[in-house]
């Protein structure tokens, strides 16, 4: 098996070798896995799983095979193993490191031979990875996780609509402040634009490209046939260019949508909107009474005359949709009846397992949710964060009912105060210092009176943020889900704590603050945003667009005083793309993506950059066009980097690049005419490769073939209207199939390993047609009746289950790297459709 990356040429999305490192590396997690030496090579096959004690230890065995150099004759083996682990779940991957052998066998070796330490040292030299979908599809389910207490079940204020509506939310009693120079007030505590003429005059507001007009936040919304003249001179700066974006040539009388206003719905707590296109559509799912609304943005069910309603993890039931809707203590059975997504016939709501009680997906967020995310630190290297705490105005801090702890509430970094120890939370870290605004240092222990900061607290995430270690040198820190909002709860994983601002922790401003610099606070949200789960990542993420014109991350503040760029609530956290520029970012996760663009049309010409950034790592792209020729280049913290060149020549389009990183590099070129693209690449490690395309009757086809060492992956591809096909297979004899429709991925996979599995009685098997088989090696003694495979069985353990999980978990780690991390959902999430 190869590893593929994805680039982007002359328009088509094509897989290729990374050709940079070839066959599999080491550190890889696709298995069987070969071990060379002078003295001959070792084949060793994916690890079965017994147990992960705390996440921590992983404790299994590992089948092996071992060749001469001199001699076509091979020793099948075993060993029982435990090792440390960490969890990487963005890729979905265990890196397995000090490993402990307690049990080998080797009929035939001697243990001071050269191919018994071949195998010995080459397993346990370096950290190796293993597909973190394999590991949790051999864990039982009787692993004991822990549930987090004291969430606040209550329901949002929910509202229905059959026709076009908007969910005008307010963070809070609203607070208008006036725009400096101006006779206009803009609405501070909500993602959209609102804007008002004086104390009491009428409101404002922008939807898709028009404008709506009222005499209150309260009252209907009809379409304003005229704009405040004011609304010209609105400052320079993203805070407004989604506002002078929206607003028309002239400003006296404007046109009127020949279509109905859609109904704004006003609040100041915590809401949803459930919007239906029409009268809800229902469809039947299984035989047990289970329907779901088909016209909806919406998670909607109905088992007889109990409705369902998923939001941000948690079920709401009503006997009615207008309500009351509360929170739903279990689920009828027929909710598993819904297919499951890796079925022979998934549904288009398959998805929603993973928020069901009791389903195999729903224990599997919980057990990711549960799993430590780590980071080690150095002494000493604070400089290289380039943090620096501000405040608006003197630091401000209010207490944390109950703990004797307080927290900053006006600044955009969570720092908390005890007993005059200033301590600070930052992308899963802890530092200290004597000072509100620093110098800080690593911390390497923090008050056990953290651990009692409640779920009404808006620095309850930082509960999750543990110290896990550290020596004079370095300190250890890991973190679960919980720091990121998402929590394990009645079996599930939910978003959010459900609470709304307490009276000492709302948002916070001084309105003698200078323009435009108003400072503002946010609570973090659990409902409002469209915070759904995504099973691919292990992580909770938010519609983005929301019940808005912009962006809402969801963190902790949306304003920072050293440069007011943030100075007006959640709108300016995704200011709008077709403008030209964007911003988001997440101060509890530190990330962030930037990204400008400029095109002028008439000549032709244009640029375009983006950045993106996690924590310490960042990715830049930038890209300049000109009379059809475009030139990209890319660089990444991890010091990988290329050039990318598309340019028209006469009838055809030919691009040509080169990617570096590592000490290798990869150099490809492809030409498109006629319809039809072919390339070729060829990396500095010796591997090389070709691929094609073409495009008539509604589809385009194609293949490629890479190879490398004697290895080789082939492919075909058709793409048409309803989707995506690829089949692929290797050299060693592994085949599969991938299928991509709409937002629906299918993927199954067959090694050409020939299934071979450890025993546990010493014994080395293979998975037959005939059933198991003990694999014999060089003068080894025949098999009796006793110790025999043939029904899978050997005392309480069943190879049939290892043959099970390592078939499931490889096919889910299949499915999820080719989405990519993407969500895997056939509706929701999809930002404006919320609302319309």
């Amino acid at each position: 098996m190869y590893v593929t990356s994805r680039l982007r040429i002359a328009g088509l999305s094509i897989a290729i070798l990374v050709l940079c490192g070839g066959a599999v590396a080491d550190d890889e997690s696709w298995y069987p896995r070969t071990i060379t030496s002078d003295n001959g090579s070792a084949v060793i096959y994916a690890p079965q799983i017994d147990a992960w004690d705390d996440f921590e230890t992983i404790r299994g065995w590992v089948a092996f095979s071992i060749s001469k150099s001199d001699s076509d004759v091979s020793w099948y083996g075993s060993m029982r193993f435990s090792a440390r682990t960490d969890t990487d779940l963005a890729e979905r991957e265990v890196l397995l490191h000090d490993f402990d052998i307690s049990e080998m066998s080797i009929e035939g070796l001697d243990e001071d031979s050269a191919e018994y330490g071949l195998i010995l040292d080459g397993f346990t030299s370096i950290s190796r990875k293993v597909p973190l979908d394999l590991v949790l599809a051999y864990l039982p389910r009787r692993v004991e996780l822990a549930r987090t207490q004291g969430l606040n079940s209550d329901p949002p204020r929910i509202f229905v609509s059959e026709s076009p509506a908007l969910l005008l939310s307010v963070d809070g009693e609203p607070r208008f402040l006036p725009i400096e120079g101006m006779g206009l007030q803009f609405l501070l505590n909500t993602s959209w634009d609102v804007f008002r003429t004086g104390d009491n005059g009428p409101l404002y507001l922008c939807d898709e490209g028009a404008w709506l007009e009222s005499s209150s936040l309260e009252a209907s919304w009809t379409w304003a046939s005229k704009l405040p003249a004011d609304l010209r001179k609105l400052p320079d700066g993203p805070n407004w260019d989604g506002a002078r974006a929206c607003l028309p040539e002239g400003l006296g009388s404007i046109a009127v949508p020949e279509r109905q206003p859609p109904t704004v719905f006003f609040s100041s707590e915590a809401a949803e909107l459930l919007l239906t296109d029409g009268e809800p559509q229902w469809s039947t799912i299984g035989d047990r009474g289970l329907a779901y609304v088909t016209n909806t943005e919406q998670e909607l069910f109905r088992v007889g005359d109990a409705h369902y309603l998923l939001l941000s993890g948690r079920w709401f039931t009503a006997s009615d949709l207008s309500g009351p809707w509360t929170m739903a203590k279990e689920l009828p059975d027929a909710f598993q009846d819904i297919p499951a997504e890796d079925s022979e016939t998934p549904h288009e709501m398959s998805y929603v397992r993973s928020s069901v009680p009791g389903t195999e997906e729903a224990w599997e967020a919980a057990l990711v949710a549960s799993i430590p995310r780590k980071a080690e630190i150095r002494r000493g290297s604070e400089e290289d964060l380039d943090i620096k705490v501000t405040y608006a105005g003197e630091p401000v801090f209010e207490p944390i009912e109950d703990t004797g702890i307080d927290m900053a509430v006006n600044t955009s970094y969570q720092v908390l105060r005890y007993r005059g120890v200033y301590y600070l939370c930052h992308n899963a870290t802890w530092l200290t210092s004597l000072a509100p605004a620093g110098p800080w240092q690593f911390a390497d222990r923090i008050p056990e009176a953290f651990a009692t900061i409640p779920p009404s607290s808006p620095a309850y995430n930082t509960t999750f943020a543990k110290i896990d270690g550290s020596d004079p040198e370095y300190i250890q820190y890991a973190y679960t889900s919980g720091y990121e909002g998402a929590y394990v709860e009645n079996e599930t994983v939910v978003y959010g704590t459900g609470y709304a601002p307490s009276v000492a922790f709302g948002y916070t401003y001084w309105s003698g603050y200078p323009y435009p610099y108003y400072p503002y606070y946010w609570w973090p949200p659990t409902y409002g945003y469209g915070a759904w789960y995504n099973p691919n990542t292990g992580r909770y993420g938010e519609a983005v667009v929301g019940y808005g014109p912009y962006g809402a991350a969801g963190g902790a503040a949306v304003y920072n005083p050293e440069t007011g760029v943030y100075g007006r609530g959640q709108a300016v956290w995704d200011n709008d793309e077709f403008a030209g520029r964007g911003f988001a970012y997440n101060p509890n996760t530190d990330t962030s993506v930037a990204r400008n663009r400029y095109v002028d049309f008439e000549d032709n010409e244009g640029w375009s950059e983006r950045v993106a950034r996690r924590g310490d790592e960042w990715r830049y792209t930038e890209s300049e066009w000109q009379d059809g020729r475009l030139e990209s280049e890319f660089e990444s913290s991890l010091g990988t980097e290329g050039t990318v060149t598309r340019e028209r020549q006469g009838d055809s389009i030919v691009s040509e690049g080169t990617v570096t990183g590592d000490n290798r590099s990869a150099e490809f070129s492809s030409v498109i005419e006629d319809g039809t693209l072919a390339g070729s690449i060829e990396g500095s490690e010796g591997g090389s490769g070709t691929y094609d395309r073409q495009l008539g009757d509604g589809e385009i086809t194609g293949g490629s073939t890479f190879e490398k060492d004697g290895k080789t992956l082939e492919t075909d591809v058709t793409r048409t209207a309803e989707g995506v096909q690829r089949e692929f297979e290797t050299g060693d004899g592994g085949q599969g199939v991938s299928q991509r429709s709409g937002d629906s991925n299918q993927f199954v996979y067959e090694s050409g390993s020939g299934d071979v599995y450890a025993g546990r009685d010493g014994n080395v098997y293979q998975r037959t047609d005939d059933g198991w088989q003990q694999v014999q090696n060089p003068d080894r003694r025949q098999p009796s009746a006793r110790d025999s495979y043939a029904s899978g069985q050997y005392g309480s353990y069943d190879l049939n289950r290892d043959f099970q999980s390592r078939q499931r978990g490889y096919d889910r780690y299949q499915r999820h790297q080719a989405t990519g991390g993407r969500a895997t959902r056939g509706r929701a999430g999809r930002g404006r459709g919320r609302r319309r």
